[in-house]
């Protein structure tokens, strides 16, 4: 049986983009929040604003391993004799 590693990288960095309040899906698949610097100070707010980032990019990554491993195993199953 194989095994798997699973990585998380998180970064916040200043920007001089427009705000967005919800989470925006990259063209590398992750996904990005811009909050206003009244946010970001916040505790509160900033931790609601990552996990809210980092909820759909989990999910999209837990989908893809799930498919990925459904396909692995459909190819090793030994095909029915009749």
């Amino acid at each position: 049986m194989g095994k798997y590693q699973i990585r998380v990288k998180v970064e916040i960095v200043e920007c001089d983009q427009q705000t967005e309040h919800e989470p925006q899906e990259q063209d590398d698949g992750s996904f990005t929040m811009i909050i206003d610097e009244k946010e970001a100070v916040s505790i509160d707010n900033s931790e609601k604003a990552l996990l809210s980032t980092a909820y759909p990019t989990i999910r999209q990554a837990l989908s893809k391993h799930l498919e990925d491993i459904s396909k692995k195993k459909s190819l090793r199953r030994p095909k029915r004799q009749k």
